[in-house]
């Protein structure tokens, strides 16, 4: 197992990556002060497979031993100000704290929905992220964003707000949907293409490992993920003086197709790798990428099973991302 530090001072947290990382989790999670049960906020997929697992893991940081376990329906139709308001009077219904410990247990979905929650909940109380899918582990879960959707744009109503730790069972992904294990690719090759050419060149070496979902790849490959996200995060946590904008490579299609598609006909990384092949493709018609470099990003999106193309109305693109969070004074992309 690795432990990847992010470090923001008092709120600094670690992150730690790999096989049989839950069931250690009250050992890996600091001490949460007054703490007397445990919400474990999941989808329904998610607790079938690991809530049993997880409520054995989560259950000795609460003085009483008792965990209470909050299932929402699976789906990003989920990340939205409705459930978020339901989960929230669920969790008053069942009497948990300000001083309990809420974990987000399940993928970007899960852990955006659970995490605002846990944000505005009488004010805000500890909250742990348990990332179950490749997406959340390299991505969602770490670094403090919470959202829910609204129906003008994806993430558009959340808050900046860290976890006390952060545990990536890598052994989670074995369960994944190959479609969504697919999806959390792109996020992995979008730190490649953007920030660390060394892990793009470990993508391309390992592609069939990665397809097969190998352990010691798998491991390597979220922790190298992690630590980068880790670094951009430390240094601009709350989106300020634009360094953390490189994490959103490729995103500005991606969020617009997400939104065009009512959250349901894209996965979010699949939007991000056709998003990611334009953003190339823009970069080279500007001069600032070479074509065998916008090729790469096609070849090896296209390796990993990911789509590359999208058929879409220009016009309702365009209009889809003006809304856009990096929007200032007109439409930014990172290139």
């Amino acid at each position: 197992m690795r432990t990847v530090p992010v470090a923001l001072g008092a709120r600094s947290y670690d992150v730690h990556v790999g096989e049989g990382a839950l069931p250690k989790a009250a050992g890996l999670v600091p001490d949460i002060n007054g703490c007397e049960r445990v919400a474990i906020v999941s989808d329904a997929n998610v607790d079938r497979a690991w809530g049993d697992a997880a409520a054995e893991a989560f259950a000795p940081l609460g003085s009483t031993g008792e965990v209470e376990r909050l299932v929402v329906d699976a789906g990003e139709t989920s990340k939205s100000m409705q459930r978020v308001g339901a989960l929230l009077e669920e969790m008053a219904s069942r009497k948990v704290r300000r001083s309990d410990l809420l974990v987000a247990l399940g993928g970007g979905m899960v852990g955006d929905l659970a995490g605002f929650a846990a944000s505005i909940y009488q004010r805000g109380m500890a909250l742990v992220q348990a990332p179950t899918s490749l997406l959340a582990q390299v991505d969602a879960a770490v670094g403090g964003k919470t959202a829910v959707n609204l129906a003008a744009g994806k993430n558009l109503a959340g808050t900046f707000y860290q976890p006390r730790a952060v545990i990536a069972d890598t052994a989670t992904l074995r369960s994944l949907p190959e479609r969504e294990y697919l999806s959390g690719l792109a996020e992995v090759a979008k730190y490649g293409f953007s920030l660390d050419p060394a892990l793009l060149e470990r993508i391309e070496a390992c592609t069939a490992a990665l397809l097969r979902r190998d352990p010691e790849v798998l491991e390597d490959i979220v922790a190298r993920s992690v630590a980068i996200k880790a670094s951009i995060v430390a240094a601009d946590e709350r989106d300020l003086d634009d360094r953390r904008i490189m994490l959103n490579y490729g995103h500005t299609l991606a969020h617009a197709l997400e939104a065009l598609g009512g959250y349901e006909q894209w996965l979010h990384g699949e939007a991000v790798s056709v998003g990611l092949v334009f953003a190339s493709a823009l970069a080279r018609e500007l001069g600032y990428l070479d074509a065998a470099e916008a090729d790469r990003h096609r070849q090896v999106l296209q390796a990993l099973g990911l789509p590359v193309t999208a058929a879409f109305d220009p016009a309702a693109i365009e209009s889809a991302w003006m809304m856009d969070k990096k929007y200032r004074g007109g439409v930014r992309w990172v290139l």
